[in-house]
Parts: structure tokens; sequence; C-alpha cells
């Protein structure tokens, strides 16, 4: 070797690569350790070059600046081909330190992900993709801090091209587009960040296989496995901000590591781990952007402020002052009239004399089941349009809460009227969209059918996050109790677990009822039944139920919805959503009203 490179004097070898080798190195001038990377691979994509000769990832990486990127001081030619001279970090591989000392709790792992996915969304926004990320090639230094580095594959996005007959990277970390000839951009970047993550906190490689094929065939399927996760603290949660990363179809992840990181704030935000990962809290992501929309449009201002009002009043003090709630609903016209109607209906039990004012139905109902009441009607209230998918969808989410607030009755859980708004709340972030971005709801219905993508997956595609996370983000604003959040946020995926808490069995009633009612807009009436066997064969360990108890159920529950329509502005002749129920409980045997699982008793 010779004993220096350029103006560098060569110390050792200090790594091998597909690329090249690397030394430790000095420099004479600055007086400075540095690592030297000598590029001799053959393969020309490996040794791309700008027309003035310079290395392709020298002029990358001179335009990544940032703490977690292991910067570039210099290149140049030498007798055994191109080279680059970094600043030299001491530290280990990621790869080797989870070999040395196992992986990490989610909990230890979230600031070195937070940094991880800072640095990445700095290469990212100056349309620059890595696209061989692994823990291979992320440092850890001295401060325990990781360090991105190696962009030796790393190509501009604007000129990036379709992978020819061979894919470059490292296997278990390629994304499924390396081997479909399909274009490849900075969702290719987020899957390996995914894969990489997964590895992090459970040792475990997300993309299993002993050899390329069954790797490979792994990847195209899209299989992974999320129930090591599932056991740690804070795992479901994970579990979900991964999927994101690790959909098969790069129209389902998140768009970029500036989307990613944005959904891992919404994490960070879910579990309370903000602190422990240093979170800068910026105010430019993807969800404050759509609120910001929904702020400068209709009434959401309006209905924001009600809501926020009326569940910070009474959010933590449930003896808060009937005066000061009545109040907040009384700057709600509408709001008012609906709540006496429903408060004096037989919903809530009969009584001995009409209700006439807020401040009864408060000293009545008492405090908590006005607030959940008021937030129903509020909801309701405001998100009116002549959109036949926006009031199909609305009464979805009212028969939702209903099979929700039932189902938590029999299950003996508290709060039954909390189990109501979790339910319909539960898909809000699909309504809001529906109500305030149409156009956006368009395109991700054609990238559902196009692209055989589910709810989640096409709604990132389009907006950059998912339907529950805009929900979840919103209900945040509303002051609404974290159990509804977490309703909202939904299952993590993977195979349903048997719930540890009250709050899980919530969750998990609320997204079962949602599922349950979607079924009716998604399968024709004669498919139905299968579907439903399907929904009840996987939510067995949490909400176990049988097909003829289920039955009856949405037969009792629709009834009960056509009581309360006129109340919630339901139009139950022209709604295509309730023709869709009736039709299906016509082909079935309805229930004898003994045999109604929603007897008298349980309407209240």
């Amino acid at each position: 070797m010779e004993a220096k490179i350029g103006r560098y004097e060569v110390i050792r070898r200090i790594g091998r690569g597909s690329q090249g080798s690397v030394y430790l190195g000095r420099d004479p001038t600055l007086d400075r350790f540095v690592a030297i990377k000598v590029l001799t691979a053959t393969d020309a994509e490996l040794n791309m070059v700008a027309e003035d000769g310079t290395p392709l990832e020298a002029r990358i990486s001179s335009k990544l600046k940032h703490p977690n990127i292991v910067p570039i001081f210099d290149a140049g030619e030498c007798s055994l081909g191109p080279y680059l001279v970094f600043e030299y970090v001491e530290g280990e591989p990621l790869a080797q330190v989870l070999k040395s000392k196992g992986p990490l709790s989610i909990e230890a792992a979230v600031g070195q992900i937070t940094a991880i996915l800072d640095a990445l969304s700095i290469a990212h926004a100056a349309e620059i993709l890595h696209l061989d990320l692994s823990p291979r090639n992320i440092l850890i230094d001295g401060d325990n801090a990781p360090r991105v580095m190696d962009f030796g594959l790393a190509q501009y996005v604007s000129v990036a091209r379709e992978p020819k007959e061979f894919a470059s990277g490292t296997l278990r970390y390629m994304a499924p587009e390396h081997f479909q000839g399909e274009p490849l951009g900075p969702w290719t970047d987020v899957f390996a960040l995914g894969s990489t993550f997964y590895e992090l906190v459970t040792g475990q490689f997300a993309m299993q296989g002993k050899g390329l094929e069954q790797i490979q065939y792994r990847i195209m399927l899209g299989e992974v496995d999320f129930e090591p996760l599932k056991k740690m603290p804070h795992g479901e949660a994970f579990a979900r901000f991964l999927a994101g990363a690790l959909e098969k179809s790069r129209d389902g992840r998140y768009a970029d590591s500036s989307t990613m990181n944005e959904a891992f704030r919404l994490f960070l935000d879910e579990t309370g781990l903000e602190d422990q990962a240093n979170a800068d809290g910026s105010s430019h992501s993807t969800i404050d952007f759509l609120l910001r929309r929904m702020q400068r449009t209709g009434d959401f201002p309006a209905i924001s402020r009600t809501l926020s009002d009326i569940n910070r009043l009474t959010g933590d003090d449930k003896q808060a002052n009937a005066d000061k709630l009545a109040n907040v609903i009384l700057r709600d016209f509408a709001l008012t009239g609906k709540l006496l109607k429903l408060v004096n209906s037989s919903f809530y039990g009969t009584r001995a004399s009409e209700i006439t004012s807020v401040s009864q139905a408060v000293v009545f109902l008492g405090v908590e089941q006005v607030r959940m009441t008021a937030n129903s009607l509020a909801f309701f209230g405001h998100m009116k349009s002549d959109s036949a998918v926006l009031k199909d969808s609305m009464t979805k989410s009212f028969m939702s809460g209903l099979i929700a607030r039932h189902l938590a009755q029999r299950a003996k859980l508290p709060g039954a009227e909390e189990a109501f708004i979790g339910g319909m709340c539960q898909n809000l972030g699909e309504n809001l969209v529906i109500f305030y971005f149409g156009d956006e709801y368009e395109d991700i219905v054609k990238l559902q059918n196009g692209e055989g993508l589910d709810k989640a997956a096409a709604a990132r595609g389009v907006l950059g996050v998912g339907y529950a996370e805009i929900g979840a983000a919103v209900a945040k604003t509303w002051n609404l109790p974290r159990p509804i959040i977490e309703a909202i946020r939904g299952v993590p995926p993977g195979a349903l677990a048997v719930p540890q808490s009250d709050a899980e069995s919530m969750r998990d009633i609320a997204v079962f009822a949602n599922e349950l009612c979607d079924l009716f807009q998604r399968y024709e009436n004669n498919e139905i039944e299968f579907a439903v066997h399907d929904l009840l064969t996987r939510f067995k360990p949490s909400v176990s139920l049988e097909f003829s108890f289920c039955q009856k159920l949405i037969a009792a529950v629709f009834e009960k919805l056509k009581q309360f329509a006129p109340i919630f502005e339901i139009n139950v002749a022209t709604n295509n959503y309730c023709q869709a129920v009736q039709s299906w409980v016509e082909t079935h045997a309805a229930p004898d009203e003994a045999e109604a699982p929603l007897a008298q008793g349980a309407s209240k």
C-alpha cells in the first residue's frame, strides 16, 4: 500500500467493502486524522463521476451538512482509483454494536432513531438518496450518537435510474422495487430505515430467510413478524409506526424520511417519549400542514374551540362546574338544541318531566355523559355536506359508536359513553379528509382500487400520513381523553392479543365495531357473511362473539340508528349506507324483540 494518498499520510487499513477499502490517514496540513476511502470496485454504478471527474459521492456528500452525517473533506485520484476523504470518527458500526451488546429497548432507541431520521430528512430535502442504508452504514461514535456514512450508492433523486439486471445494496434491507425494475426514490430509503429500526430494538432481521431466494421472497411478499415488538413496552405503537415504513408497495410507505420522521413524532407523542428523544417540536410537519389547511376552511376553528373547551373543562375534573360546561355548550345554538332533544329521548331512559335547559341536562346526566354526548353531537353537527360519500361515512361512524357502546357494556367496561365516542371517532381521520380534502380523498380511493392498498397505506401514498395519524392529531387538539385517542390510532399490525387493560379492550372494541360497519361499504350483500366470519376470527382473542349474536347485534343497532337518525340528521330513506345495511338485515333472519342483544336495559 502506498505511504500516501494525495497529500494524506496512510497509517493503516481500517475497513474493506464492496466498493473498496478504507484507510486511517493523517492530514499533515491541518494535523488531523481522516478516513480515506479508495474506490476500487469495477462496476460503473459504484464509481460514478461528475463531468469534471469528481466522484459523484463527493458531490453528494459535500451537500450533506448534519451532525449525524459523517462529512466529506476532500476528493481526488490516486494510482488505485478515485478516493474520498472523510472526517475520522472513532466508533463502531451499528451492526457490530448490536452483535456485541444486543438490541436496545424502544425507550433507549428513540434518541438514535430521531437523530437518524433527522439526518436522512436533510438528505431527502436536498433530493439525495442513500440507497444502501443498513446497520453496517450507521456508525455509533464515542458519545453513543449515530452517524450515517457511506453514501457510495447515493444518487440524486432527479437522475436516479431504474435498477438494471442487478440490484446494489445490502440484501435484507432492500425494498421490493430493487427487484421489480421500478424506480428507486426516498421511499426506498424509508424501507431500509424500517428494517434497520426493527433490528435495533429486536436484535432480529425484519426480513427473515436463510438464503437469497428466501429473503427476496419475504421482501416481495412484505411479510414482517411484529410479534417480538408487542411484548415490549410501547411495542404496539412502535409496530404501527414501523408498518408504514415496511409496506411492500412504495405508494403505501411513508413518502420520504421527513414524512417518516413526522410519523415518529406522533409515536413519541402517543407514548410520552418526547423528552427521551429530545424532539424539536417543529411546526413544519405534514400533520401541522394539514391542520393549518383545515383551520383555514369552513368552521373547523369553531368546532375545535367548542370541543376543546368542553373536554378541557371536564377532562380532569369529573365534578366540573355545571354552569361553566353549560356556557360552553350554549355558545353553539345548534348543539344546544340537539343536546336537549337527545336527552329528552328514550336514548337516556325515562324521566318525570322534560328537561328544558343545558344546566338541567348536566345535572341529570352528569358531567361525563354530557361531555361524551356533546362531543358526538358537535362532531355530527359541523361535519355537514351534500357529499353522499361523507353522509355514508358519518352514518357508518354513528353505527360504529352504537356497536362499540353496547359491546363495552356487555364486557362490563367502565365508561360506555367513552366507548361510544371511541367507536364513532375511530375513522375520524377519514371523515376529516372526505370533508376538507375532497380531491385528495378521490386520489386515495383510486390508489386503493388501482394498487389494492388498504386505507392506511393509500392515505400515506397521497397525504404522506395515514387516516389514523390525522384523526389522532385532531383528537388531541380537541382534548379528547387518551383512551379515545388510542382507539383512533387503531390496533398494532399482526395478530391480535388478549387485551391487558380496560383501555386496550376499549380500543379493540372500537376498531372491531368500525371494521364491522365498514364491511357494508366494501362488500356485496352476498359476500358480507363470509367477511363477518373472517373479522370474528381475527378479533377472537379480544372481542369473542358468535356469528349469530353479531347478526342480531347488527339488526338491533340498525333499529337504534333509525330511532335516533333525525337527531343526527341522517335520512335513512336516501342514505346509501343505510340502504346497504337494511338490505343485508332483510336477507338474514331478523331477531325477535326478546332475543335482540340491545334489550331495553342496555340502552342506558
